[in-house]
């Protein structure tokens, strides 16, 4: 049977087990017994401050706090920060040990290491802003209440036809479209029918995170790399998402050096930490989306070609909202019932109303139609929803899928090639601002790129010469001379 003294002869071997450093003083302050965690973190062998009085060895500089003064004067807890010669903040916690007579006899203080607790703090908080991450953007049906995967128009269908075929594979994809059209929607889409379903989506937008810190937050960094790093290091999103899904929205707008980190993570599968030596072994699928047409990046020199080449493996074109009216009222009706659920409200679109946002061009697209469905419900009182609620929303007639109205140039005076070309022209500007690129308008009008850019580029330049200059060549020589040109003939 095992007798306190016989207890007495393993305490020294019971206190070492514990994770926490523990040092115990008499009430003089001379140290009685250190545990072997006590040694780790002050660095001070047991042999040198067993025996000595702790009071000593702060006037020595060993360490700058003690605590058995105080507890032994109040016979209280008390709670301090101790720096320690090795550079080390520890916490103090230290507990008086009261006789028969109920003086403090003992004084017994946990020690734990203050920098090891703020690195764990720091690395929970991140954990769970990771973890909030995945949930609002790794959800179960590929899009949202908020963010429905509306497919009524036949554009859709081909684009969701054509993600589902590409979700079975890992090929790296490039979504292209103007802003707001929903490429976050079709990423997650690709994503939730893929074989990474049930792991990580994580989406990075390459524009709003600041140049100076977009490297630590894509590739991590290793221990002690910079000023304030964490002394364990930190995954980058890259890591994060292993076995999972980056969504890299707006590529277009990625810094040039980190273009060159990213294609060796498309090459290799690797990525470097900042300060790092060796490279670590990824398994993630890249999705990409741009607004921009990196084509025309490349040749301005601010989009890497091989990068280029590498994202441009499956390519889908998202088209813009008034492309696709069919899916107007469906993405209306999936807005008005999400915000009437959050602001707890009943309200409905009126026939005209929904006539009206049907024939609209949506220059915002989705985003703007979310928006305003938005402000209407948060400040409507009641239903249905009339044109006059619309904020400022009208049909645009010329904007209509199949409205070909231009406003044509005066006729007198004007030949009829003169005509023709300022018809051209004006067909080609609205070209230029639907559809955003001249790819696109290329593909839109049916005709090869390199006669859409030099008819662009014809057009730009005449518009850049004198004014003067372009009337003269307008004006028929004959009719300078006699004043018999169309004109006069026309004013008689």
């Amino acid at each position: 049977m095992y007798t306190s003294r016989m207890l007495a002869d393993y305490i020294e071997e019971l206190c070492d087990t514990f994770n926490d450093a523990m040092c115990v003083t008499d009430r003089n302050g001379i140290c009685v017994l250190v545990n072997r965690r006590h040694s780790e973190l002050t660095g001070i062998p047991k042999r040198d401050i067993v025996g000595h009085r702790v009071q000593d060895m702060v006037l020595h500089g060993v360490f700058d706090t003690q605590l058995n003064s105080k507890i032994v004067e109040t016979g209280q807890d008390v709670k301090s920060v101790q720096n320690v010669f090795n550079g080390r903040r520890l916490l103090l916690d230290g507990h008086p040990v009261l006789d028969k007579k109920g003086k403090v006899a003992y004084v017994v203080t946990v020690i734990r290491d203050v920098t090891a607790l703020t690195d764990l703090r720091r690395e929970i908080a991140a954990q769970k802003e990771l973890l909030e991450t995945f949930q609002s953007l790794n959800n179960a049906n590929g899009g949202s209440a908020r963010y429905p995967m509306v497919m009524q128009s036949r554009a859709m269908q081909r684009l969701c036809a054509e993600a589902e075929a590409i979700a079975d594979t890992d090929a790296t994809v490039l979504l292209q479209g103007e802003t707001g059209v929903g490429k976050d929607v079709v990423a997650r889409r690709i994503h939730h029918e893929s074989r990474r379903s049930s792991a990580p989506f994580i989406k990075v937008d390459c524009g709003s995170i600041p140049e100076n810190l977009i490297e630590t937050e894509l590739f991590g960094y290793a221990p002690g790399s910079f000023s304030g790093a964490s002394r364990h290091g930190k995954a980058g999103l890259l890591e994060a998402a292993n076995t999972g899904t980056v969504f890299l929205d707006e590529i277009g707008e990625l810094p040039m050096p980190m273009q060159s980190r990213l294609l060796r993570v498309l090459q290799d599968f690797e990525v470097m930490r900042v300060g790092a030596t060796e490279p670590r072994k990824v398994d993630v699928r890249i999705i990409a989306a741009t607004n921009k047409d990196l084509g025309q990046e490349v040749a301005r020199g601010t989009f890497r070609p091989d990068l280029y080449y590498r994202l441009k493996v499956a390519v889908l074109n998202i088209p813009p909202l008034r492309e696709r009216r069919g899916d107007i009222q469906p993405l209306a009706e999936a807005f008005m019932a999400y915000y009437c659920a959050r602001y707890h409200k009943k309200l409905s679109f009126s026939e005209e109303a929904m006539d009206v946002m049907c024939h609209y061009s949506w220059p915002g697209n989705v985003r703007e139609l979310e928006n305003l469905v938005q402000g209407i419900v948060a400040t409507a009182k009641r239903g249905p929803v009339k044109p006059e609620d619309l904020r400022g929303i009208t049909a645009e007639s010329e904007d209509g899928e199949d409205n070909l109205s231009f406003s044509l140039p005066t006729l007198r005076g004007h030949s009829l090639k003169d005509i023709m070309k300022s018809f051209e022209e004006s067909v080609l500007d609205r070209g230029l601002r639907q559809f955003g690129s001249i790819s696109e308008m290329a593909r839109q009008f049916q005709m090869d790129r390199s006669t859409i850019f030099r008819k662009v580029r014809d057009m730009q330049a005449r518009r850049k010469r004198p004014e003067k200059t372009r009337q003269g060549a307008n004006r028929h020589p004959r009719s300078e001379r006699s004043g018999t040109g169309p004109g006069r003939h026309q004013d008689r």
